[in-house]
């Protein structure tokens, strides 16, 4: 037989099975035990982003870009390149901007998309007190001018455009707290905007896919940033690296080379390298 001692403490020891047991003293002197629980702790762990490899692209290749079905859609101020696959050129508009909207200031395209045969090419002034871009589709197979629209945006670096071409989102700041959306499907009707819960500083692309928007950065680490598209929550997923050079558009687009695929352009201007990284978890 076991001392009555023992036994006391077997059945303090089975009263806190599963977790932890600390002591207070209650009102009247008597001891209380506390029980805190020991379950393990299953918050999802943020997501991140890391270097796979880096490719050197062509110098003209360094404003955004969109992954085509049998290639890539390569963007600079004021000209679109079409390549294959591999990175090489296979057709270019290098006057690609209407004379016409040259003449009103239009001098600049930011990042593009590709959805099916069409390229959205958001097309820039620098009065941005006036609250006045054009949003313009191109054909992918030509990379001709096919049509614009004009949005009430003060800058117009980037914009992304869903599988079914019905929404699109970009940013009036170049350093923002929500990304505005727009009804493509009725020409390009503005939506709410998606307030964000954190400011994502000097935004030079964004994509849409899975639910997410991912922005590529030129802010001081050249970041990358997933945006959750229902709460508007913001993760950093990490660099781009290069941090000296000057980060610009991305795709998202899954492929072997890595699931996220970011511009960047040297400190010395050239190379224009295309960064591939892959997102876990």
């Amino acid at each position: 037989m076991r001392p009555a001692s023992s036994v006391a403490l077997v059945l303090v020891a089975a009263s806190v099975v599963g977790g932890c047991a600390s002591s207070d003293e209650r009102a009247d002197g008597s001891a209380a035990t506390t029980i805190t629980s020991s379950a393990p702790d299953t918050t999802p762990a943020p997501p991140t982003a890391a270097v796979v490899s880096e490719q050197e692209v062509e110098a003209t290749f360094r404003q955004g870009l969109g992954k085509a079905d049998d290639g890539w859609v390569f963007s600079t101020n004021g000209a679109l390149y079409r390549t294959d696959d591999e990175l090489v050129r296979t057709n270019q508009n290098e006057a690609a901007i209407p004379p016409d909207l040259l003449a009103q200031g239009f001098d600049h395209i930011g990042d593009v998309d590709v959805v099916g045969d069409v390229i959205y090419v958001p097309l820039e002034q620098g009065d941005y007190d006036a609250d006045r871009q054009l949003m313009a589709r191109y054909d992918l197979a030509t990379l001709g001018y096919l049509d614009h629209v004009e949005v009430a945006q003060s800058h117009l670096a980037w914009v992304s455009v869903d599988a079914d071409a019905t929404t699109a989102w970009s940013m009036s700041g170049f350093t923002d707290d929500e990304v505005l959306r727009y009804d493509v499907s009725a020409g390009w009707a503005p939506l709410e905007p998606l307030a964000l819960d954190a400011t994502v500083e000097r935004v030079q692309g964004g994509d849409v896919r899975d639910g997410y928007l991912w922005l590529s950065t030129d802010d001081s680490t050249d970041g990358v940033y997933r945006v959750d598209l229902e709460t508007g929550h913001v993760d950093s997923l990490g660099s781009i690296g290069r941090i000296d050079g000057e980060g610009e558009g991305i795709d998202a687009t899954v492929l072997p080379s890595g699931d996220l695929h970011v511009l960047t352009v040297d400190a010395a201007f050239v190379p224009i390298r295309l960064v591939h990284l892959a997102v876990s978890p």
